[in-house]
Parts: C-alpha cells; structure tokens; sequence
C-alpha cells in the first residue's frame, strides 16, 4: 500500500506544480493577446495528456521493478519499461495528430504542458523534503 502512496503522493504533487506552469502558459498568452477557447482547450487537453503519461510511467516503473525484485530478472525489468516508453510515445502522437487534423485546439498550446512537465517535475525534486534523514554529504 505505500507503493501506492508514494505514487498518488508524487502525482498529487506534479499536477500542482503542472497547473501553476500552464496558469504561467495561460497568463503569457493573455498579455499577448492570443488566448482564446482553443488555447484554453489545448492548455487543458495538455494537462491531461501530460498527467495520464506520467501516472502510466510511474506505474510502469513500479510495476516493473516490483517484478524484478521478485524473479530478479532487472534486465526483463528495463525491457518492460524500455517498451512501455515506446508504448506511450506512440499512443501520445497518435492522439495529439487526431487532435491537431481535427482543428480541436491550439498545436502549442496542447504540446507545450508536455513540455513544462519535465520543469514541473524538476522543480517537485527541487523542492522536496529529503525523506532519508541525517546530514547531507559534503
């Protein structure tokens, strides 16, 4: 059940950090006179997509090392992940291209939450509390 924890705790924690990035996004557009509901709906769609494909790499990773804990088999292990990764990548092109060939929302807009996830996720680490204990190595 902690595994589960850890998950939903870090998930919890980039999808904060993810919002006040596209607020940021939104914000930018705005001064420049360029937010509509496209944008919007982009910024949105983004944020979803940015979020599914974490929750499914972390639960990937989870899964996978669990597994090899327990056949201790890591190579199968950094197969599956390797796999999944090409999986999701996939998956996200295909929905982003039916979105964009649908005119549905804003290319930039839908791709950039993708993007910012990376620097939302740096700045989650940056700021995390160190769980270990004691003193930090000089």
């Amino acid at each position: 059940m902690q595994k589960h924890k850890d998950i939903f705790g870090q998930v919890g924690r980039l999808a904060v950090a993810l919002l006040v990035c596209v607020a940021v996004m939104l914000a930018i557009y705005g001064l420049l006179g360029a937010f509509t509901q496209k944008v919007l709906l982009g910024a949105v769609l983004g944020f979803l997509l940015a979020m599914g494909n974490f929750v499914s790499l972390s639960i990937t990773v989870s899964n996978a090392l669990d597994r090899a804990a327990r056949d201790n088999d890591p190579q199968r292990a950094q197969l599956s992940i390797q796999s999944s990764s090409v999986i999701r990548l996939l998956v996200l092109a295909v929905i982003y291209i039916v979105l964009f060939r649908a005119k549905v929302c804003d290319p930039v807009a839908a791709l950039l939450p993708l993007l910012l996830a990376q620097v939302a996720l740096k700045l989650v680490e940056f700021f995390r509390k160190d769980d270990k204990g004691g003193d930090a190595a000089v």
